[in-house]
This record gives C-alpha cells, structure tokens and sequence, in this order.
C-alpha cells in the first residue's frame, strides 16, 4: 500500500511549476508580514497544527541580529504540549536523524527520503482558508504513525539506547518551517518574493530540502560499502565519502542530486 501511496510523478509540467512558484510567493509574502518583537521577546505566530503538534514561526531569527541583518528571519519551531521538541535543531542533527534511520530499516529511509521530495515540490500542500500549508492526507498520517510505532520507535531505543527524538510527523513539519525560512531568506530581499528566473530559485527551499535528501543518502552508499567490505575483505572505496565532501566544497555548502540521480535512488516511488 505505502508503494501506491506515496509514488510520485517528478514530471516537470508548466501546470506544476506554476502551482510551484504560486505557493513558493505566496508563503514568502506571508512570511514577510508576520508580526515581529524583539531580541528579548520573539512573536510567535502558530502555522499549523497536525495531530497535536504545533508548527509555529517566532520573529525576529536569529540572523537579524548579525552585522548585515536578514531583517525578515525567523526562528522555527515544532512544539508538542507547549514544549519546543526541535529546540536548537541543527543540519547536523537532521542528518545524524535520517542516517540513524537507515541503520534502523533502509525500506524506511527511502519512504521518509520520498516524503521529503514531496515536502520539497509541495505535493501534500493545500489551501486551507486562503493559506497554502503542509497538510499530509489521513492515509499518509496513517503511514507516518505506523513508521514512528512499529519501526522508528523500537528501533532507537534498541540501536542507539535514544528514547526520545522528534516524531516524524514533528521532523518533516520542521523541516518544512527550515526551507520556507530559507526561501524568504533568499527570495525577499526588498520585502517582496522575487525570482529572477525559474533556475535561479534552486536556492533557498530546493537547495534546502533537497541537500537534507542527498546528503545522507551519498553516505549511506559509503556505509553500505564499508559493511559490505568488511564482510568479503574487500577495498573500501573512500571515494564515495569524500564525493560528498567535495559537493559541499564546491556549491557553497550545498549537497544536491540531479532528479536523474534521485530517481534511480528513490525507486519505486518515483515516477516520470
């Protein structure tokens, strides 16, 4: 059921990508005018809530106190009963979580890794009240739970002695939070969404959402050939760690594959 459930067709048509950049400028203008406080006292502005769990923006974000400020940055938040479950939550911690996963159950990995691609192009996005927002299907909520009870929760617990982590219905919902942040960062610098052309968009949520994606799953291949080699006494081929070593090098910080490559990674649940 999951395989027709969360198959996704990355054909690029102009219908898709005008719904793309209508919600992209349409989350970017709402962004920019959200209520802002101060330093010592941050606005909160509640996004969504999903099964309990609050996605929430505070304003001002910590870039805007820096010395060329991002006047429009805002702090992410995924709280649950009032508590900030994703506090301090950092791109380190993102990857350490997906690659936790992988050694957990490589099936689950690759179902999360399609959930990010859907994040990424908006494909469980509705209009609800006028606002574009991340709103999963029951049948995907249903699958979420099933993977966070029945795989995930375990699984922690018993390789990693962790019985605590951010749900993941709670990492997707701030992952989302992350690339929209990142979008007004890049795409507002008058106060206003602003795309010079479509390539040029890459930055911000693309490059975002899609470096979370490729990141862990270049090093998972570089696990599985150190567990491989270890087994058979073969060479381990180092290259493949310090490919991505270099993709972060050479594009600023970024780690993203080309959809060809995504494709052939994420099968079957891609289509196109």
């Amino acid at each position: 059921m999951s395989v027709e459930l969360l198959t996704t067709d990355i054909k690029r048509t102009k219908a898709k990508r005008e719904r793309f950049y209508e919600i992209k400028r349409s989350l970017i203008t709402e962004a920019i005018l959200l209520p802002i406080g101060t330093n010592n006292e941050r606005i909160k502005t509640t996004i969504n809530t999903i099964n309990g769990n609050e996605a929430a923006f505070y304003k001002p974000g910590k870039e805007s106190m820096r010395k060329i400020p991002n006047k429009f940055d805002m702090y992410p938040a995924v709280l649950f009963n009032g508590r900030d479950v994703t506090e301090k939550y950092s791109f380190d911690d993102i990857w350490e979580y997906l690659l936790k996963i992988f050694l957990i159950h490589k099936g689950t990995f690759i179902k999360v890794l399609v959930l990010l691609y859907r994040l990424y192009y908006f494909n469980d996005y509705c209009c609800i009240n006028g606002k574009w927002r991340y709103a999963p299907s029951d049948e995907i909520c249903e699958l979420l739970n099933n993977l966070e009870t029945l795989v995930l929760r375990e699984g922690f617990a018993d390789k990693f002695k962790e019985y605590e982590n951010p749900t993941l219905l709670q990492f997707l919902l701030f992952v989302n939070l992350l690339s929209w942040n990142e979008d007004v960062k890049y795409h507002a610098p008058k106060g206003e969404p602003y795309f010079k052309n479509m390539t040029e968009s890459k930055t911000g949520r693309t490059n975002t959402v899609l470096s979370v994606i490729s990141a862990p799953l270049l090093i998972s291949k570089f696990i599985e050939d150190i567990i491989s080699k270890t087994q058979s006494g073969g060479t381990i081929n180092v290259k493949l760690i310090t490919t991505v070593i270099q993709k972060f090098i050479y594009s600023g910080g970024t780690c993203t594959l080309t959809h060809k490559k995504l494709y052939e990674a994420l099968a079957p649940y891609l289509r196109g």
